[in-house]
């Protein structure tokens, strides 16, 4: 018996891209709806339909009342939301199920093999006969039904292959829908924190126009007191005007990631979007597990992987049932027939049945059976080579992705370190310039030093996320728990998330 394919709610479509796939034996009763309606679950959006259509009241008879206007959706304010929300429209994963749901009627169609077929028929026949040579022409008119019946008893493992190549197909479809699901979990996890952190990275542009315009109004007044030149105060303009244009493309960056993110969500692209800031702090040694461990939850956990590997598994079974197309076979089959005469009147019916074994022994059917048998065990040896090939990629990729996250980590540490230092340099640079003891250069340098180490630990928080959400996705554990566990609340301050003063 194929296993029941996945409820395809947001939450738990999210986790089953993070488990693996049991694989159970057996077989039970055979009916289209045990394989179709009741063992697949529709997407979202289908479900809740006709959980709405069955809740709600029949109206009494009378005239119709207004229809209410629809209500907007709830604005999304976590990670979570979005992901809910793109689970609920996005195609692709809509069009992942119903390749599953079809795949678990063609397994119930090749169980049906097992079981007999029966054919009933009928006919009324007029007939004359021509007369001559002293005989007389006749008419009969006959009515007649019959029924047939098929069985295959012993086929010497045909059906069993191919009943077991519709499973692997099933438990590749249904792989195939949690990759698809997988995959978008991913590209909302990452443009949610690429959105996350270019808006952090426009509140640090921000804060650095803002130490630019007190470092002007600071060189007017220098220039005002006599002790500082107009070359001051156009350097100083200079900068100013710099670190705005930074402002406006980050923030026009931000936008862009915005709509983006809005759009995967099946928003509008204008929609505004309140779901959290980028966390302040990450606590990069507490998400470093084992690469060994990776390697193992990937080989048993990765969608592609059990794709691959149940798909090479399938044509094995083809392969299985192409070699016995030839064997022997045995089948029992019966008939029954009755005829009826209304013409004559007078003339008995005609009772005819019949019942026995068939053994049917192939002795030449030409070279295509020996050619399709060839055919099917090549095509399953070039599927288990791609199911090699896709082992060796998946632990590619999460050797590479675990080196990204050591890689993000350490970052985290030096970006943190280099932002301390250049807060405290541009602090001391601005002290001496306004005590006469430091030059407009040093002060500009200094803040410019400042708004580099500013970026730079936006992006290393950015990458490090990014970084263990594409680690976990390779490793076949992509789940929000790691993502949302480093968020702080929407309502958090932006300038708390950043950890840029003002």
């Amino acid at each position: 018996m194929p296993p029941p394919l996945p409820s395809s709610g947001p939450l738990c479509r999210t986790m089953a891209a993070a488990s693996a796939v049991v694989l159970l034996g057996g077989c039970g009763t055979l009916s289209p709806s045990r394989y179709v309606s009741s063992r697949t679950a529709p997407p979202p959006e289908v479900a809740r339909a006709a959980a709405e259509a069955a809740a709600a009241p029949t109206p009494a008879p009378g005239p119709r009342a207004p229809p209410e206007p629809p209500q907007a959706p709830a604005a999304p304010r976590s990670l979570a939301d979005l992901v809910d929300l793109a689970l609920s429209h996005e195609p692709a994963t809509r069009a992942a199920w119903h390749d599953a749901r079809a795949a678990a009627a063609e397994a119930g169609a090749q169980r049906s093999l097992y079981w007999p077929t029966i054919d009933a028929s009928g006919s009324v026949l007029r007939q004359r006969t021509g007369g001559g040579s002293g005989r007389e022409a006749t008419t009969n008119t006959t009515g007649s039904v019959s029924a047939s019946l098929t069985w295959l008893l012993l086929d010497l493992g045909a059906r069993s292959a191919l009943v077991d190549s519709a499973d692997r197909l099933l438990v590749a479809a249904r792989l195939a829908e949690h990759a698809a699901v997988a995959d978008l979990v991913l590209a909302v996890q990452q443009t949610y924190f690429q959105y996350l952190g270019l808006r952090a990275l426009a509140e640090a542009e921000a804060a650095a126009v803002r130490q630019a315009e007190t470092s002007l109004a600071a060189a007017e007044g220098r220039r005002s007191a006599g002790v500082a030149t107009i070359a001051d105060v156009l350097q100083a303009r200079t900068a100013l005007s710099q670190v705005r244009l930074s402002l406006q493309r980050s923030e026009g960056l931000a936008l862009a990631s915005r709509g983006a993110l809005a759009t995967l969500a099946g928003l509008p692209p204008t929609a505004e979007l309140e779901v959290g800031a980028l966390p302040a702090e990450i606590d990069a040694a507490r998400a470093r597990p084992s690469v060994d461990q990776l390697l193992a939850d990937a080989a048993a956990k990765n969608p592609e992987l059990g794709q691959a590997r149940a798909l090479a598994d399938a044509a094995d079974a083809r392969a299985r049932a192409a070699s016995r197309a030839a064997w022997p076979t045995l089948s029992f089959q019966a008939s029954a027939g009755r005829t009826h005469f209304f013409t004559p009147e007078g003339t008995d019916p005609i009772n005819i049945w019949s019942a026995g074994l068939v053994l049917r022994v192939p002795v030449f059917e030409g070279l295509a059976p020996a050619y399709d048998a060839l055919a099917a065990r090549a095509a399953s040896d070039a599927a288990r080579a791609r199911a090699e090939a896709a082992g060796q990629r998946v632990a590619l990729d999460v050797w590479t992705s675990y080196q990204g996250l050591l890689t993000a980590g350490g970052r985290l540490e030096t970006a943190r370190d280099l932002l301390a230092s250049a807060r405290a340099s541009a602090d001391v640079a601005r002290g001496r310039y306004q005590e006469g003891v430091g030059s407009i250069l040093d002060l500009l340098t200094a803040q410019a030093a400042l708004e580099t180490a500013q970026a730079e630990d936006v992006r290393a928080r950015f990458d490090y996320l990014v970084s263990l959400a594409q680690l976990t996705r390779a490793s076949g554990r992509l789940d929000l728990s790691a993502a949302m566990s480093a968020a702080p609340p929407p309502d958090a301050p932006a300038a708390e998330a950043t950890g840029d003063k003002p």
